[in-house]
């Protein structure tokens, strides 16, 4: 385990800065990849971070039930489906 104690500054909150600097690019490339019809799933991703007492945590989230339907598929087209699926570029 790293002390890092001597090093001054607030070890928690730097790592949920962090923390919170990934989940903003991982929202925008979400919101990129999400088809858009009207454009509420897009809107309904969100981020949120804290402080915890081991450290710090981030999540990118959203809301809406069918998202992990657009996500993953259903059926045939789902996660347990061998079809080839184009590469997603990242942002």
């Amino acid at each position: 385990m790293l002390n890092c104690h001597g090093l001054g500054g607030d070890i928690k909150e730097s790592s949920k800065k962090g923390l919170e600097r990934g989940a903003k690019k991982i929202q925008k490339n979400a919101k990129y990849l999400a088809p858009v019809d009207t454009g509420h799933l897009r809107n309904s991703i969100k981020t949120k971070s804290k402080a915890t007492q081991s450290g710090a945590e981030a999540q990118v989230f959203t809301n809406l039930e069918y998202a992990p339907y657009v996500e993953f598929g259903t059926g045939q087209r789902g996660r347990e489906s061998n079809i080839d699926r184009p590469e997603r570029n990242s942002i």
